[in-house]
This record gives structure tokens, sequence and C-alpha cells, in this order.
């Protein structure tokens, strides 16, 4: 894109890591996946690390219909039986992975699958069963980002799948938006980014472009904020309070939407910041 070869974000954002994460229903055309995928090796190549993390939620429902199972869903999060585990794997682990770094192979970039499990880089336990049984879901405990900063010194770009196993061995199925706000936050991210089939946080059909967490925790206590959204929006207050400078919900589906928000004061979607942080994106 034209506009972005002297920009001030440019400036300001190379040599900076931004964690990147793409649902499922944001990737299930594999068109939106390449444009999507061609922004990211944009923003790498203008020397913006980026680590990808893919959620997979639609194509695993899909391959659960094809197999006679229905998933079951608490709150929008997946009970995890084996059938469901079964599932995840061949989908996170397997062909949705191998998907994208088949793309971005043709895209010219270097791609490298990286789950939980490899180099140790997620802790995780069992998600406690007292309340609701989830299955085989896993809570994060902490991250070992050695093997990210490994890769991402050496040139690749992680692709991050949401699986993990416990001390035990035992696979588990992580949420994608956890994963990402887990990353983000180890790996001081400048930028914690959630592409979405949604534009981000609206007020009476109103897209609110900027909010500070201060915003959003009043947003969710009014019930403005519901549902699927605020899952995310909950993870974007936990990322900026625990450092991460700018969280940000945009539109997948819409073309170099990623590019528009990143490189544009306004953007497109909803940018969640400290007030510290609002005081210099008002000064940019």
């Amino acid at each position: 894109m034209k506009y972005i070869k002297k920009n001030y974000y440019l400036s300001q954002f190379k040599n900076k890591l931004f964690v990147v994460k793409i649902g499922g229903e944001v990737i299930a055309s594999k068109k939106i996946l390449e444009n999507i995928l061609k922004d990211i090796k944009e923003l790498f190549d203008m020397g913006i690390k980026v680590v990808l993390v893919h959620g997979g939620g639609t194509q695993a429902d899909t391959l659960s219909g094809k197999l006679g199972h229905t998933p079951k869903k608490i709150d929008g999060r997946r009970v995890t039986t084996q059938k469901d585990l079964d599932v995840v794997k061949m989908i996170y682990g397997g062909t949705l992975n191998l998907d994208i770094l088949s793309m971005l192979t043709k895209l010219g970039a270097k791609g490298i699958r990286v789950s939980g499990m490899d180099g140790s880089l997620l802790k995780v336990k069992l998600r406690d069963k007292k309340n609701i049984n989830y299955g085989y879901v896993g809570d994060i405990i902490s991250v070992n980002s050695e093997i990210l900063h490994l890769l991402l010194d050496k040139g690749f770009l992680p692709v991050v799948s949401p699986l993990a196993a416990t001390k035990n061995g035992i696979i588990v199925n992580i949420n994608a938006d956890t994963i990402a706000t887990e990353l983000a936050i180890e790996l001081k991210a400048e930028k914690l980014i959630l592409l979405t089939k949604g534009s981000g946080v609206y007020n009476e059909d109103k897209l609110i472009s900027v909010l500070t967490t201060n915003d959003a925790t009043n947003l969710i206590h009014r019930k403005v904020i519901t549902d699927g959204m605020l899952v995310k929006v909950e993870n974007g207050i936990c990322a900026i309070k625990n450092g991460v400078k700018r969280f940000q919900i945009i539109d997948g589906l819409s073309p170099h939407s990623l590019l528009k928000e990143v490189f544009t004061k306004k953007g497109v979607g909803t940018m969640i910041i400290s007030n510290k942080e609002r005081n210099t994106y008002l000064k940019e």
C-alpha cells in the first residue's frame, strides 16, 4: 500500500513485535486467508516482527459434523471430550496449520509451526472440573518464550496452534485468544491484534474507535459489551494492564484491514489502550 512507504507509524513500529490472532471464521475462505497472510508478510518485510496465533473453531465444527458429532459449548467455549480432542488435533495441529504454512511458503515467507508443546512454550494444567467439566481444556500456568525469540531472531514467522500438553503428557485444547494474550504479555508486544468477523466494539450501532481500559470496563458493567466480544475485550484489558501497549479488534473479512489499522491514526476497528498511552495517541 503506497501510503505506508513514508509513514509515521512505520518508523514507530519498526523492530517492534506484534502478536496477531486469526480466528476460524475469518480464515474459512482461502482467499481471505491469503490476503491476511500477504499483509502479515508485508509487516514482516518492513521490519516488524510477528507471531501469528490461529484458532479454528469453525473448521472443527465442520469436521465434527462430518463425523456425526455435535460439539457442546458453554458461554462460547468448547467442551472438549475425547472425540472433540481428536478433531481439534486434526484441525489445529494438522490441516489448518499446514494450510497456513503452505500459503506462507507460496508468499515467500519463512513460516514455522509451533504449538504449546514445542520447546515447552506453554506450561499448562487441566482446567478444574468443580463447577463445569470442560474435559480436555487447559489453562496456562506460564509461558517460556525462548523458542519464539530464537525463531524470530532467525527471521522465522511462528504460526502458533492452540494445543498444549500437561506435565503428564495429556494434550489439551487452549482458547486461542487466551494464548495470544499470554504470548503478547510475555513477549512485551507493542500490539496484540485480533482479526475477527466483526469490526470491533459498538455502542448503539456506532463503532467505538478508541477505548481506555477504564472505558472498556465501564461498558462491560453496563452490559454494552457481551457474549463473544466480552471475552475478547477482557483479554485486551488484561494485556494492557500487563504491559502490552495497544490491543486492537478488527474485521478480518475486510481487505487490508490489518494494514489500515496499523498505519492510520483512526484505524478501522476498536483499539484499547491505557490512560497514559491515550495521551501519546492523541499527540500522533
